[in-house]
């Protein structure tokens, strides 16, 4: 079984999702009894006149715990628990109660000190999956040794006035060893699997047991403490670390309790008890160090082989399935091809029947390709193949060839060409049109003008005159009301018509008193309908051409008004800002509907309600309103507010004073 790269990397992703979890409550009573149990057990292991202990557990699990909980509040909490649970043990164990309290202080900065620098160098993750993370971990452990070592001896020294660097050397060697031994396993890394066999792992921990007890009986006084390393390392090159951390663990123990019984090469005569013990804490820790590094190491090593593995695989999965035909072929003396390999695609493309001897026109255009160094193209009337051909470093008679079904490529390449011609005649045609159309508009508009306008004044002029009667001056009202409407309707085509005009060429525009002229224009019809027409707010001067504001504001206005039931309110909203002058045109009507908005200045459009309820307009309103402010280097949009209404709002480039 082999793991590829999204393998690990989803295992990770596991890992570290399993890692957020909540530490659970009875994991908080087990630290809590194990730490406590553990220093207790410390303390009694002190060897008879000293106030430190041959090997520290309490160490290890403090760490541990600290490492298994997530987050700052819950290593917080742990740190203070082991504090509590440290210095309450000495204190049960009959030291004095500052002693005590010295000692669970010191305890407390070594979790702290371990786990501050693996969490800084590798981050909530860290786990021991490579032999960086290894060495850092040999780092954070011997920087904590070295912190409980000086504050421990410190405590000594104050309280009890025994030897510093004695008792720092001391207990940094039996902390060390505690946290090589016990930390790693909240470190483990997700795990991989191996080969090797229950079986082995059987043989291998009876052949480590068997070592053990032979090095350190106490009958056996020979230096045979390198003994265990070799068959430690089976287990960390062969089994998975979690074996190799658990088989280190259970080894040290032992080999500490046969040390302590008076056994192994560092109990010689000449040493005292403190001494073989200090010797015993030392050979441990290089013990657990090695066997935590190897294991690491080993496990990078594992991991690393089986992203090779499943790399290979999947590069020589690819070359069998590719789309691409490949084939190696090898040339003879008399200058004949053969094919010795070639993948399913190669086959295929290959004429049929083509056997190991490699004839035609394809193998033509391989010798070119081979001999040009470029591409050849080879096409019938089924299909275009594209064939490359290089040689093989240190195989002079051998090359590889590449073929490319590049039939339905060029098909789409030719079809793409036609489509882009068509869209280009299209758009030149549509381009033609819209110049025709706007000619026509244009020239048309002009020439309506004249007689719109003599219509418009002699209607006037047969108003005022005595000798129509009631029924004949209401028909001319009418011909000079339809013939305004024509008008509006004509200078609506020539607005929408004319030719936008540079941004250095706008004018100044004084838009609040634009604002009063266009409300005090409109509020005549605001009054038949008993709406409340009003502005408020400052614009100051815009920077645009009056006669095209006045023309925005009266089609928005006049829009709002339409649209306002009797008795409704229309408000004109100005106000200035760094750069532009923004004016809101607010009413109380029926609304538009999100699809009525996204159409509401296209030219000529008219909502299907308007339509349908024969409401007067030409669709042009607004549409010039748009062009208008673009024109003017501004920008409009529509909002239908949860209160009801519309709201146009238009916002123009503020005129700057000259300095």
């Amino acid at each position: 079984m082999t793991l590829s790269p999204a393998d690990v990397a989803l295992a990770d992703e596991q890992d570290t999702e399993r890692s957020r979890a909540a530490f659970p409550w009875w994991g908080w009573l087990l630290g809590v009894a194990l730490i406590f149990g553990a220093s207790v057990l410390g303390v009694r292991l002190a060897p008879p006149g000293s106030q430190v202990a041959i090997w520290w557990p309490a160490a290890g699990l403090s760490v541990l715990l600290v490492l298994l909980v997530r987050g700052g509040r819950e290593r917080a909490a742990a740190l203070g628990v082991v504090f509590v649970a440290t210095a309450l043990a000495n204190a049960v164990a009959g030291r004095p109660v500052l002693v005590s309290s010295a000692f669970g202080l010191a305890n407390t900065v070594e979790a702290l000190v371990v786990v501050a620098i693996l969490l800084r160098v590798g981050g909530p993750g860290f786990r021991l999956r490579d032999l960086d993370s290894a060495l850092r971990f040999t780092g954070a452990v011997l920087a904590g040794a070295v912190a409980i070592g000086v504050l421990a001896a410190a405590t000594v020294v104050v309280f009890e006035g025994g030897s510093f660097f004695a008792t720092a050397a001391f207990v940094a060697a039996s902390h060390a060893a505690a946290v090589f031994m016990i930390a790693p396993f909240g470190l483990l890394p997700p795990a991989i699997p191996v080969r090797a066999t229950v079986v082995e792992m059987v043989v291998q921990g009876v052949a480590l047991a068997a070592v053990i007890v032979v090095v350190f009986h106490p009958a056996v006084s020979l230096p045979l403490a390198f003994l265990p390393y070799p068959v430690l390392s089976w287990a960390a090159f062969r089994f998975p670390i979690r074996v190799a951390v658990t088989e280190t663990l259970l080894a040290s123990m032992a080999m500490l309790a046969l040390t302590i019984a008076g056994g192994g090469p560092f109990n010689h005569s000449t040493l005292d008890f403190t001494q073989r013990a200090a010797l015993g804490e030392t050979f441990l820790v290089t013990f657990a160090g090695f066997a935590v590094v190897l294991a690491a190491a080993q496990y990078e090593l594992r991991a690393t082989t089986r992203q090779l593995l499943a790399t290979s695989r999947l590069l020589s999965g690819s070359l069998v399935e590719a789309s691409v035909g490949l084939l190696i072929g090898e040339r003879s003396r008399a200058g004949e091809l053969r094919v010795i390999w070639r993948n399913p695609t190669a086959t295929a493309l290959l004429p049929h029947g083509s056997g190991r001897r490699w004839e035609g026109e394809l193998a033509d255009a391989a010798r070119s390709a081979l001999a040009d160094g470029s591409a050849v193209t080879v096409a019938d009337e089924s299909r275009t193949l594209t064939v490359a051909a290089n040689g093989i470093p240190d195989e002079p008679d051998r090359f590889a060839v590449q073929l490319v079904d590049v039939t339905d490529t060029l098909r789409l390449q030719a079809a793409t060409l036609a489509a882009e011609r068509e869209q280009e005649a299209a758009r030149t045609t549509r381009l033609d049109l819209e110049r025709q159309r706007e000619d026509f508009v244009a020239t048309t508009s002009h020439e309506l003008r004249t007689p719109i306008t003599s219509i418009v004044g002699f209607c006037e002029l047969l108003a005022e005159s005595d000798a129509l009667g009631d029924q004949e001056k209401a028909w001319v009202e009418v011909i000079d009301r339809n013939a305004v409407r024509l008008s509006s309707l004509v200078e609506d085509l020539l607005t929408l018509g004319a030719v936008a005009r540079p941004a250095g060429a706008l004018a100044e525009a004084d838009m609040d008193a634009q604002i009063r002229d266009v409300v005090s224009a409109s509020s005549v019809i605001a009054a038949k309908k008993h709406i409340d027409l009003s502005a408020a707010g400052h614009a100051g001067v815009a920077r645009a051409e009056p006669a095209d504001v006045g023309r925005i504001l009266t089609n928005l206005v006049a829009n709002a008004v339409k649209f306002t039931p009797d008795g409704g309110r229309v408000t004109v909203t100005s106000s200035t800002g760094d750069a532009t002058i923004t004016v809101v045109v607010a009413d109380t009507g029926p609304g538009m509907s999100e699809e009525i908005r996204a159409h509401a200045f296209d030219r000529f459009y008219r909502a299907p309600g308007m339509q349908r309820d024969a409401v007067p307009g030409t669709g042009l309103g607004l549409a010039i309103v748009a062009e208008l402010v673009e024109r003017n280097g501004g920008s409009v949009r529509l909002d239908s507010p949860a209160t009801g209404g519309t709201r146009a709002t238009i916002e123009l480039p503020r005129s700057m004073p000259s300095r």
